[in-house]
């Protein structure tokens, strides 16, 4: 996410934790108090809206590659399976219209857009499960990432770790701000 989204957000958790803080029962004392929002401030840390959002330095820094490639195996099967039961979805659509074009109800045009862009979402499907099934065969060490690198590198590997988090915060950034009508445009997607 940009860096103004992600200061966005951390405001908008301090805002809501103190919401929420205003609506739990009045106390006499503050002492008394704090103890009581301890369960609510780790229910709230737990839902995604509240949270503060995840960096890639983040990640990278605080996660072992193996618990990076199970998210990322998680995140991929997610994505290719919601992709599939779409795919599935076009697939009837494109039956239904090829039997309105027989019938004659609808134009020869219609049948060669929607097939068109059933095949694309199962090209995306393909390339979906192809990255998952790379992400899971990869051989990956025991440990951080930084432990995989001698101390006398490290200042120069965060530096690039903080140089690849920013070309990715920069093409999320450029996706967002696509004309509409581009592949991944503002219009095609939805969590932007």
């Amino acid at each position: 996410m940009p860096r103004l989204l992600e200061e966005w957000r951390r405001r908008l958790a301090r805002l809501l934790r103190g919401w929420a803080a205003a609506l739990a029962p009045p106390s006499t004392s503050r002492l008394s108090l704090a103890p009581s929002l301890e369960p609510l401030t780790s229910a709230l840390a737990a839902c995604p809206a509240t949270r503060e959002p995840l960096s890639v330095e983040q990640a990278v820094l605080e996660r072992s590659l193996g618990v990076l490639r199970r998210e990322a195996a998680d995140a991929l099967a997610a994505l290719g399976s919601a992709h599939a039961l779409v795919s599935s979805a076009r697939f009837s659509q494109l039956q239904e219209v090829r039997q309105r074009v027989a019938a004659g109800q609808l134009p020869q045009d219609a049948l060669q857009t929607m097939a068109a862009d059933y095949q694309g979402w199962q090209s995306d499907q393909v390339r979906l499960f192809d990255a998952l099934a790379l992400v899971l065969r990869m051989r990956i060490p025991q440990g951080t990432a930084l432990e995989q690198v001698g101390e006398e590198l490290e200042p120069q590997a965060r530096q690039h770790l903080a140089s690849l988090a920013a070309e990715y915060q920069r093409g999320l950034l450029a996706q967002q701000f696509r004309p509409a009508g581009e592949p991944g445009g503002a219009a095609s997607d939805a969590d932007g």
